[in-house]
């Protein structure tokens, strides 16, 4: 049969280089109608309301979404663009990155041994436990110690080290290995939703022990960053987040680490965390009975892998009471598993470091990466701007340093002899101011050795972690045009909102929206240290909210004004020699973290008067 010359136009698909970023439905509908009209074969594309019409739209739709699901879908294999969790999991996988997971609530402690406990060494058993506030908290490892006197005796070794992990002790069930190279042992266990809460593996929790069949024996393996920095014999293994958000433990090949052989018992414990039904107060463990954890896999892991049973006591159910353990400290907050901006973020500095911690932007993500339940700012510095800064501050406010005791206790707990390679960590914890005139606390003893030990296994070897505390600077609401300065300014000064004519807002709901605002802009969590503190953003803010015509701070004592929102800032220990009236914008030094002074009270200081 012979071919017209409309066939054979029907039958021409040139199409432009850049045809494909137009085809949107509306362009296919375009498209299709357009080809249907030079074939002239026919003609109720035209009109809208025809059938043809309807099978038009319909394909134009179809083929619309299925073209948006074929971008999205190249999209997800970039880097860049990836918006899915699983296929940015996936892609760092590439780079050997392990994004983190959720972390618990833990909180540090005080120990304190009885007149009645014997000079001896003493040891807490792994997983053993309190519950306080119906929930539980754990000992992660085991804890030694030594009583030395007949005398009540604070454990210092305890205070100094020890860390409570939030949650319940699980086992995972045992897998029987199979002899392969670098074997997987997935944890698929699935997060339970309790009471509209959502209960975890808390990371940084898991243990993992293998009874290897060559002698009936069960060994601890140790995790590792890499299996491929580890010797052939090592009873190692790593540990990852995967795009499906279960953990998996990966064992040796070998060559590089142990590798399983065939009729090997792998046991898994890890800790449940109870999520935010997890949190406590200060002092409410204060003295709970310590139960110790017991099951019989348990018992033969204990037996297998403790060292000199015979040379120290073991604290359990019986002797517990000599032992008086509480809490000095809320616990703290917990963390969500890194999200796909922080993975973005954090992954390419990971892979630039090589696993090791050498530049202070190194330092500054690990830590803020691995212990962001603990910590809410890190900045690091080395030992020329420890001193020529943060030193010298002491100096300029007329303070010996030397007589500081936070410098001397963290310099003579960690600082060693060799200032020069000191990496300084200057580290703010996560707070909540919780009262007027309140003061923000510094990272716990115990919390520091955290740090120290967390930044171990990367730092360099000439390297020393030195944890430092921040200098904490209040701010509240101030203005004179006195010289003098002092604390009797914050008493004497208030915010004035100038409210609009014929505007019926009520003055309260203008003072309560105007206090949350600046108790937002001082909100812990959303500050830094070094913030740059950007009061003129602040009262741009205030002046948006309707109904404000215009603000003034006044000192009703001396009737001065300024035309926007000021600021007194001083550091509460040293409140005479640091002090200063703040109105615009201001970038703190590296080691002060700023904080509202009386966030309870703030409504107190505003006033609203008509225009």
């Amino acid at each position: 049969m012979a071919t017209s010359d409309k066939d054979n136009d029907f039958l021409d698909f040139n199409l432009p280089q850049n045809a494909y970023v137009a085809f949107d439905a509306v362009s296919l509908k375009d498209y299709i109608v357009n080809r249907l009209n030079t074939n002239e074969k026919f003609t109720d594309q035209n009109y809208d309301g025809s059938n043809l019409a309807a099978v038009i739209d319909i394909i134009a739709y179809s083929y619309h979404v299925l073209l948006f699901y074929l971008n999205n879908t190249a999209s997800e294999v970039n880097f860049d663009q990836a918006s899915i969790y699983e296929n940015m999991n996936k892609i760092v996988k590439l780079i050997g990155y392990k994004p983190a997971g959720k972390q618990t609530s833990i909180v540090p402690i005080n120990a304190v041994g009885s007149a009645d406990m014997a000079v001896a060494n003493y040891t807490i058993r792994k997983n053993s436990f309190f519950v306080a506030d119906g929930v539980q908290y754990n000992f992660i490892d085991d804890y030694s110690f030594n009583k030395t006197t007949t005398d009540t005796e604070v454990i210092k070794t305890l205070n100094d080290t020890v860390i409570l992990y939030q949650g319940v002790v699980k086992e995972y069930p045992d897998y029987n290995a199979q002899g392969e190279e670098f074997e997987v042992v997935p944890i698929v266990v699935k997060n339970i939703v309790d009471n509209n809460t959502e209960k975890f593996i808390a990371d940084n929790t898991i243990d993992v022990y293998v009874k290897e069949v060559d002698d009936n024996t069960y060994y601890l393996y140790k995790e590792v960053e890499s299996l491929y920095l580890s010797n052939s014999n090592e009873r190692v293994y790593e540990r990852r987040l995967n795009e499906n958000g279960f953990y998996e433990i990966k064992f040796g090949s070998g060559v590089f680490g142990r590798k399983l052989s065939e009729g090997d018992t792998v046991s898994i414990n890890y800790i449940q965390s109870d999520n935010t039904e997890g949190i406590i107060s200060k002092n409410v463990i204060n003295g709970n009975k310590l139960f110790v954890y017991d099951s019989l896999r348990q018992r033969q892991i204990f037996n297998d892998t403790f060292a000199n049973k015979n040379e120290t006591i073991f604290i359990d159910n019986s002797n517990s009471s000599l032992l008086t353990i509480n809490n000095p400290q809320n616990s703290t907050s917990l963390s969500d598993e890194e999200t796909i901006e922080q993975i973005r973020e954090n992954a390419p500095k990971a892979f630039a470091s090589q696993l090791r911690l050498v530049t202070e932007s190194d330092y500054e993500s690990f830590i803020e990466r691995n212990l962001a339940n603990v910590v809410n700012s890190v900045k690091v510095v080395d030992n020329d701007s420890y001193i020529n800064e943060y030193i010298q501050y002491f100096y300029d406010i007329c303070v010996d340093p030397n007589k500081v005791n936070r410098v001397l206790i963290n310099q003579i707990n960690f600082a060693d002899s060799c200032d020069f390679n000191n990496v300084n960590v200057f580290c703010a914890p996560s707070f909540s101011v919780a009262e007027d005139n309140y003061y923000p606390p510094y990272l716990s003893e115990s919390f520091k050795n955290l740090l120290v030990e967390t930044c171990g296994e990367r730092k360099m070897v000439s390297n020393t972690v030195v944890p430092r505390d921040p200098i904490y600077m209040a701010f509240g609401l101030g203005y004179t045009n006195s010289k003098d300065l002092s604390l009797d300014i914050l008493d004497e000064t208030c915010l004035y909102l100038v409210r609009e004519t014929n505007n019926k807002i009520n003055k309260d709901t203008l003072k309560a929206r105007v206090g949350n605002i600046i108790k937002a802009f001082f909100e812990p969590s959303k500050n830094n240290l070094g913030q740059k503190l950007n009061f003129s953003e602040l009262t741009n803010d205030i002046l948006s909210i309707e109904g404000i015509k215009r603000i003034y701070t006044k000192n009703e004592n001396n009737s001065s004004t300024i035309d926007t929102v000021s600021f007194l800032s001083f550091n509460p220990v040293y409140e005479t020699s640091d002090i200063a009236l703040v109105n615009q914008d201001v970038t703190l030094p590296y080691f002060k973290f700023p904080y509202m002074y009386s966030p309870l009270s703030i409504s107190n200081r505003i006033k609203v008067i008509d225009e």
